[in-house]
């Protein structure tokens, strides 16, 4: 196992149990006190855990968020699913705006090969393109996030501001019915209302770990989006017109 699984398995332990104990996750992935310690180190500077004497206790404020490397373990085969369905809306010809996320960026290997234009702010997608890339990518300008791998500031809301883009694909942490979608940084919401004002189709990409979350910054309402995509493991308690699942 390396360690982002491992710190992500570490992650979701601690929202299940609350706490972790260093003696325990020594144990049980075989590596040494100091190697847990760090990982302990890394989920506390990020705002999601406070260390404690001999372990480490969930952070649960609302305006945490997990860093990308930690993002990217989480319910993987669901995201691949949710980007399979996303890349059959997108044809030859069409302007999309991708946004900062491991969902994005899975449905960016699917559909670079194609003849369009991508409008993102997700720096991580560069490091994805080869020479079979024919989309044309535009970078939006903007102040570096670490904890998204995106230009979030002013002057990216500016930069949005001046394009109309056909769909737009938008990751959000938390999805409620009531409530809407949500993200835990005010910045990064700022920037996605710029998008969903400046594009014609908008379109939510979300697993079903999501549903049922809140976090502090709101970016819309769930019927605000033209679709939202989520995966076959979505309970069918959560009825909307707009909510399709991806199989």
């Amino acid at each position: 196992m390396n360690t982002t699984q491992r710190r992500y398995e570490i992650y979701e332990k601690l929202k299940k149990d609350k706490t972790v104990q260093v003696n325990e996750l020594a144990n049980q992935y075989c590596v040494s006190l100091m190697t847990i310690r760090r990982d302990l180190d890394i989920l506390e500077n990020q705002g999601l855990a406070t260390k404690s004497y001999g372990g480490a206790t969930l952070n649960e404020s609302i305006s945490a968020e997990p860093a990308f490397e930690i993002k990217e373990g989480m319910s993987q085969s669901d995201k691949k699913d949710i980007a399979i369905f996303a890349s059959t809306l997108i044809q030859d010809g069409d302007s999309i705006y991708l946004d900062c996320g491991t969902t994005c960026l899975e449905l960016f290997k699917r559909i670079h090969h194609k003849k369009i234009t991508i409008f993102t702010n997700f720096w991580k997608i560069l490091q994805y393109v080869d020479r079979n890339t024919k989309a044309k990518i535009i970078m939006a300008p903007g102040t570096y996030n670490p904890i998204t791998q995106a230009a979030l500031s002013e002057s990216t809301i500016q930069f949005f501001q001046n394009y109309y883009i056909d769909k737009a694909f938008i990751s959000v942490l938390g999805i409620d019915l009531d409530y809407g979608v949500s993200i835990p940084s005010m910045s990064d919401a700022l920037v996605k209302k710029a998008i969903l004002d400046s594009s014609n189709k908008k379109i939510c990409l979300v697993d079903h770990t999501k549903f049922n979350k809140k976090y502090m910054s709101k970016i819309a309402n769930v019927d605000d989006f033209d679709m939202v995509i989520t995966d076959k493991q979505l309970k069918d308690d959560f009825q909307r017109e707009n909510i399709t699942k991806a199989h």
